[in-house]
């Protein structure tokens, strides 16, 4: 397995703003849709609820939720990462962590792979992308003219990771 996390992040850090994503980017949705189809996706209690139809088609959902009455239909439920990761950790792929906030910062040290859609602007959002530790390393850039303009970058960690009970990506 390969922990790869998937955003779209503003210049500031901002992810989302009172629980909404403040711009509108139509050709990301496709981009993200055709990355994850046929994958696992991981995402936090708040990243479902705010999903307009749910759950996402042709990808396996899986929630992370410490409500023990939470039941996300249509998903797999998990409380800790490692119930939420475990099944995945002898399987080749990516699983893709899509959100919120406090899931890509439990999962960043974790994570192989970064696909990050860069928004040019400062939103000062209320939810934020962690700082990216400096072992991850570009591996492609590819820019996007918008309308709005925008840049999709891959990062990578050139050594695996460890996850669980020494397993590795």
């Amino acid at each position: 397995m390969r922990l790869t996390l998937v955003a779209a992040v503003a210049q500031d850090r901002t992810l989302g703003s009172g629980g909404r994503i403040p711009w509108h980017i139509p050709g990301d949705q496709a981009r993200f849709r055709d990355l994850t189809w046929g994958r696992p996706v991981l995402m936090g209690r708040k990243t479902w609820e705010s999903l307009p139809a749910k759950p996402l088609p042709g990808r396996e959902n899986v929630v992370l939720s410490r409500d023990s009455s939470f039941a996300p239909r249509g998903a797999r439920l998990a409380h800790s990462l490692e119930e939420a990761l475990g099944p995945y950790a002898e399987q080749e792929g990516d699983v893709f962590v899509i959100g919120g906030a406090d899931l890509f910062a439990q999962t960043l040290p974790l994570a192989a792979r970064l696909v990050l859609t860069e928004v040019p602007g400062r939103f000062g959002g209320d939810a934020v992308f962690p700082p990216i530790p400096a072992d991850f390393e570009i591996v492609s850039r590819q820019e996007h003219p918008g309308p709005p303009p925008c840049a999709v970058v891959v990062l990578e960690r050139p050594a695996p990771r460890v996850l669980f009970r020494g397993r590795r990506r």
